[in-house]
């Protein structure tokens, strides 16, 4: 239920951002408005026809109580019921990525054939209906109009990719190694880089954070449909933040060209002029691609804006909003719900971790770095309540109990585990 209201709540974020930032790119706000409501939307399968009053409510609703205010009450029978579920979805997708002129037959076989649906199920209408509005038709991106385009203020947009970077041997073995990086979209500085050995969410969020933390808040943040930048902790994050998440059409490589074309720069300049039999840490990596960007990109003059990128970021520095570190932390926060167990613990991430007694039974909201599982923290009506440290097994052996409970014997049974799926 909860993961429901929460898909709810940013749908409605979705509407409303641009409204808050104003950058729906229209001469008015009424003038957006008008242009949402003329189209139906989807929400958790299930179409809705949006009415002025609609946006202006949770508009308000928004500046009062923040993204918390926008989950809507679910009733205790509610169940959602859709005939292409996510697992479906992300196949559609797929297969269009993998073969771009299949036709929407075509595909729909496929999908029998693999057993992801069955014909009896789900009709070729309802396949051919998703394609159609989620534009993935066959070819459909070579018809959409393409204008060159610039922010009007720095820190107005944001875009982040990833790229694949140098593989280096570590103990004779090789490993791959992926770029994470965020530019600026107006002065095509470099917000924020990284360098890891895997391309995932927790990663790209962690460099998302930093560089927040030190150039300030973006107003879009413009991003691929890879699983590092499509998931819902991230749409999360954006939304306590107030930051607008955009994602590029699939299949348009174009739409993301100032990010590739500094990827570009820098295969171009650096990986393929670098001895990488010489480097053994992420680290060293790093520090060298630091150094290339210092001296041939960040205070090197761009071709197209006539400045380097550091000049132009620091002349619009007065339009940029700077958040408190402690917000942004508690904003990259990861949610998590679980069901205490009798013995006052919940399982997460193969770690165990002591509740409060009065919990025990009830579902209760976790929130935690997932770079640091050593505590988390147990929230209550977006508050946050107390600290959960994990379970000193050999401390509740010695302590005195008040409940009845035996906790030296506490986390001998697998099967009484609840396990809790952490999605990033």
């Amino acid at each position: 239920m909860n993961s429901q209201k929460e898909d709810i709540a940013l749908f409605k974020y979705g509407i409303i951002i641009p409204l808050i930032n104003n950058t729906h790119g229209f001469r008015t706000q009424k003038e957006y408005i008008n242009f949402v409501v003329q189209e139906k939307r989807e929400i958790n399968g299930k179409i809705y026809k949006l009415t002025s009053s609609n946006i202006y409510k949770w508009l308000n609703i928004y500046r009062k109580y923040g993204i918390k205010g926008l989950e809507s009450k679910t009733r205790s029978d509610y169940k959602t019921s859709r005939k292409l579920n996510p697992t479906i979805t992300d196949r559609i997708i797929k297969l269009r990525e993998e073969y771009p002129h299949i036709t929407g037959t075509a595909m729909y076989k496929k999908l029998i054939e693999e057993q992801l649906i069955q014909e009896a199920s789900v009709s070729l209408n309802t396949l051919l209906r998703f394609i159609k509005n989620n534009n993935l038709k066959a070819n459909q991106i070579t018809n959409i109009e393409r204008r060159m385009f610039e922010m009007e203020y720095c820190n107005d947009c944001w875009q982040a990719d990833t790229s694949s970077g140098p593989y280096i041997k570590i103990n004779n073995i090789k490993y791959k190694t992926y770029i994470i990086m965020f530019i600026d979209d107006k002065s095509r500085m470099v917000m924020g880089f990284d360098i890891y050995f895997n391309d995932n969410a927790i990663n790209m969020q962690r460099v998302f954070k930093e560089a927040i933390k030190t150039y300030g808040r973006p107003k879009k943040l413009f991003v691929d449909n890879g699983g590092p930048y499509d998931n819902k902790q991230l749409s999360y994050i954006c939304a306590s933040l107030g930051v607008e998440l955009i994602h590029a059409k699939p299949y348009s490589p174009e739409s993301k060209a100032k990010q590739e074309r500094l990827f570009r720069t820098i295969k171009d300049g650096w990986m393929r002029c670098t001895d990488w039999n010489t480097f053994s840490t992420l680290e060293d990596i790093k520090k060298s691609l630091e150094i290339f960007l210092t001296d041939n990109y960040i205070n090197k003059v761009h071709s197209v804006t006539k400045e380097t990128p550091l000049d132009r970021w620091h002349k619009d520095y007065n339009y940029i909003t700077f958040i408190e570190e402690e917000k942004i932390e508690e904003a990259f926060l990861h949610k998590a719900f679980n069901k205490v167990r009798l013995d006052r613990t919940i399982k997460l991430n193969n770690e165990y971790y002591e509740i409060p007694f009065k919990y025990v039974g009830q579902t209760i909201e976790l929130r935690y770095n997932p770079n640091n599982l050593e505590k988390l923290y147990l929230y209550e009506n977006d508050i946050k309540v107390c600290e959960i440290l994990k379970v000193d097994k050999i401390a509740n052996g010695k302590s005195k109990r008040q409940n009845g409970i035996d906790y030296s014997k506490m986390i001998n049974d697998e099967r009484d585990t609840i396990e809790m799926e952490v999605k990033s």
